[in-house]
């Protein structure tokens, strides 16, 4: 059980495109991984640098290692694991000591003090369910401890994606602002350079609109430095690092379509989903709860020794100040019906609460897959429909419209307008391929594995 359980955070730690039976780590295994049990699994945070190429494997690596949610979840998961040996244990002994303040004559001698010793003994069987139930609530705690892992790392794929998006709006930006730079010197040169009836207004409206589009994109770019400062806090905020703190240049996204249909992911998540598996592990819990209130029922044991030190008589008896030693054995009385049929309807409850509960999950499920295996769908026809159709089309518009331009059978304000189309498709291209990885990242979440497994390669790396 371990092992599997170790598997699954090794896939989403390293973003395997393998299946759960055969997964290669790329790297060593971290000491954290290997020995999960270990108290220093997590090292404290420190300075780290993040400068160089940003890749998405070393980012959440570090994410793993030094995230302090990811920490707490897994010192509860521990602290769980403890619980099971204690509700299995037999109830601490009882040691109770009396000094007589008027000592009890007895015909050997006054009683002057006594020693008790009482050991309580469960019925059979209480402390085998009273453990069940802390196994499993162990298992419940290390099954938070990777939906923590799996949500953790769900969250960087989706901000990478998002940072990745929004340098690469930056860099087309900027591009753009130098070409729209030339074009409105260029424009405002000739209108200048005409004079009197010579001016063409055709001419004034290009340097026009040249302006207002270079005032648009200087806009833009100081819009989008923001919102990459906020995706770079949010990113060093995962890997427990100042807001302010650098971070270098991610590398390119490449488009790999999900091959899966959407019942496949269904049986997935079926099958693999944390939440679902909790929801099982909280069911036995609730059963063994149920076992152990019926056992109220039935009476618990003790058993103990008094030991009396007792004092010489006034007149001498044969025996006289000898000490006693006696032993008990004691039996509770469960005589309180009501109290007993309450604590076992609470019981069964409970157990009908949790069934509810997984079956909510599952339908819960189901939608929120629905819902996001769409956007992964449209997202890829996005994707094909720029690259493939709309982006060389407004290319090579742009393309006629320079050409025509230079030769003077068409404006400047033609060209600007082809080249803004182009400027919106290629922004629209990346917006799409951003939301393709998101919905990947965020179908992960909702199945409970990688699906690298499940992804194809269509194409290099993608240029600008």
């Amino acid at each position: 059980m371990r092992q599997r359980l170790l598997t699954h955070i090794s896939i989403f730690l390293i973003g395997a495109c393998a299946t759960t039976e055969d997964v290669e780590v790329a790297g060593p295994e971290p000491e954290w991984l290997a020995n999960p049990a270990a108290a220093d699994g997590f090292r404290a945070p420190g300075p780290v640098d993040l400068s160089g190429e940003l890749e998405l494997s070393n980012l959440i690596g570090l994410t793993a290692e030094r995230n302090p949610r990811l920490a707490a979840a897994r010192q509860k998961w521990l602290a769980a694991a403890e619980r099971p040996a204690q509700a299995r244990s037999l109830p601490d002994p009882l040691l109770a000591y009396t000094e007589m303040v008027d000592p009890i004559e007895t015909r050997v001698g006054p009683m002057d003090r006594q020693f008790k010793l009482t050991q309580p003994i469960p019925y059979p069987g209480k402390l085998s369910a009273a453990g069940s139930v802390a196994e499993e609530e162990a298992r419940v705690r290390e099954l938070d401890y990777l939906i923590a892992v799996r949500d953790t790392v769900a969250a960087v794929k989706v901000t990478y994606a998002e940072f990745l998006y929004l340098r690469k709006a930056l860099l087309i930006v900027e591009q753009n602002r130098k070409l729209a730079r030339q074009l409105a010197e260029k424009s405002a040169a000739i209108y200048a350079k005409a004079k009197g009836e010579n001016r063409d207004v055709v001419t004034l409206f290009d340097s026009l609109k040249a302006q207002s589009q270079l005032a648009q994109l200087a806009y833009d770019t100081i819009t989008l430095e923001e919102l990459m400062q906020t995706e770079a806090a949010n990113l060093n905020r995962l890997v427990s690092r100042a807001p302010e703190a650098p971070l270098g240049m991610p590398g390119d996204l490449r488009f790999r379509s999900l091959h899966a249909k959407r019942d496949d992911l269904f049986r997935l998540a079926l099958d693999r989903r944390q939440e679902l598996q909790a929801a099982l592990r909280r069911i036995t819990a609730a059963m063994e709860a149920e076992r152990l209130a019926r056992l109220a029922r039935v009476p618990d044991f003790s058993i103990g020794a008094t030991y009396s030190v007792i004092g010489q008589p006034p007149t001498p008896q044969p025996g006289g100040g000898s000490d006693a030693l006696g032993l008990t054995l004691g039996l509770s009385l469960p005589i309180w019906v009501t109290k007993n049929r309450a604590r076992i309807a609470e019981a069964e409850h409970r157990l009908q609460a949790s069934k509810y509960e997984r079956q909510a999950e599952i339908d819960d499920l189901m939608a929120r897959i629905t819902k996001v295996f769409f956007r992964l769908r449209n997202a890829e026809r996005l994707v094909r429909l720029y690259k493939g159709s709309l982006i060389p089309q407004a290319e090579e518009a742009m393309e006629i419209a320079e050409q025509w331009r230079d030769v003077g059978r068409d404006t400047i304000g033609r060209y600007l307008e082809a080249q803004s189309v182009w400027l919106n498709f290629q922004l629209a291209y990346h917006r799409a391929l951003a939301d393709h990885e998101q919905a990947v990242a965020r179908l992960e979440q909702l199945v409970g594995i990688s699906l690298g497994h499940l992804r194809g390669e269509e194409g290099k790396n993608e240029k600008e």
